[in-house]
């Protein structure tokens, strides 16, 4: 195992047992998620900051606000990374107010309108957001079944390009159709992999092969690689500068890190998930030296993971999680 890689590694275990030293109750999925946030930062996690910026969100939200449900780890754990955790958080405000017309709740707003602050470009929320809508409006025309508030995150994202709406829709489609006419997976996960791909230059069958070829690898390995929620991270790994034999011992290593340490064993967290955060964190790690990436890929291969997957965590609580 690459000597960075297993340094992660160990960096996301400590984070973890931080939070959950400090935790009363809680969802073992997002404390998880909320070590990956600072392990994606390099971070140590500071518990008592930590719970400093969850009063910081209790005083400037209701008891029944979105922010004060499962996404508050997440959040919280971001404004305790912040050199002015309040300014942060009245951004997040102020631009997930223009995202939410809707005066709904949305969790996909919240990590929408966090991607735009990470990215420097809260001065050009208003046109962003407009991108971004079109990009969903779009989506919604293409596929209306399947196009809902999951897509938000990474339809920001993909509004953070320099790509026109017309190119940003037509490689998704071209993604889109290859995969479901050559690898068997369902409609939303072929959807969500075709959003991430899309932030990438290289072309449609390239990106598509190389993520059929990494799912099939981590298969003959015995590595069963989510079609859930869990699919759409495997794009962020079709840019690495990696050969995928390689690159699939790194994820599985990584993986076998994980199931040994505390949290990250099959009655905490399942195989398919333990895999993705592997597949996350090796993909940061070998993703710093890719130089040929767009300028939005390039510095955000973890944020663009954190958007879907913190998402498909929230879902997975539902139905799936157990408190600790």
């Amino acid at each position: 195992m690459n000597e960075k890689v297993r340094e992660k590694l160990e960096l996301f275990v400590e984070n973890r047992n931080i939070i959950n030293a400090g935790t009363k109750v809680g969802y073992e999925s997002m404390i998880v998620a909320e070590a990956l946030v600072f392990t994606n930062a390099n971070r140590k996690a500071d518990f008592e900051r930590v719970k400093e910026c969850r009063e910081k969100i209790k005083k400037k939200t209701g008891a029944l606000s979105g922010f004060r449900g499962m996404i508050e780890p997440i959040l919280s754990g971001k404004l305790s990374l912040q050199a002015d955790p309040e300014k942060y958080f009245d951004e997040v405000l102020r631009i997930y107010s223009l995202i939410n017309k809707s005066k709904i709740d949305s969790y996909e707003a919240i990590i929408a309108a966090m991607n735009v602050i990470d990215l420097n470009r809260a001065d050009e929320a208003d046109a962003v957001i407009e991108k971004c809508q079109t990009i969903m409006n779009r989506m919604k025309k293409e596929h209306r079944l399947i196009t809902n508030q999951e897509d938000i995150p990474f339809a920001m994202l993909l509004a953070l390009t320099d790509k026109d709406v017309d190119s940003i829709i037509r490689e998704m489609e071209e993604c889109y159709v290859y995969i479901r006419n050559n690898f068997k997976v369902g409609q939303n996960s072929a959807q969500g992999i075709s959003e991430v791909l899309t932030l990438y230059d290289t072309d449609a069958k390239t990106k598509c092969d190389r993520v059929i070829e990494i799912y099939n690898l981590l298969k003959e390995q015995g590595e069963r690689y989510g079609k859930d929620h869990e699919f759409a991270s495997l794009g962020v790994l079709t840019n690495l500068k990696l050969d995928t034999g390689t690159l699939v011992s790194e994820i599985s290593e990584a993986s076998v890190f994980l199931m040994k340490n505390k949290g990250f064993g099959n009655w905490s967290i399942g195989p398919a998930q333990r895999l993705m955060f592997a597949a996350m964190l090796v993909a940061e790690v070998y993703g710093e030296d890719t130089q040929e990436l767009n300028s939005i890929a390039s510095t955000t291969s973890i944020s663009v993971i954190i958007a879907g997957e913190i998402i498909s965590l929230m879902l997975i609580m539902w139905s799936n999680s157990m408190f600790f």
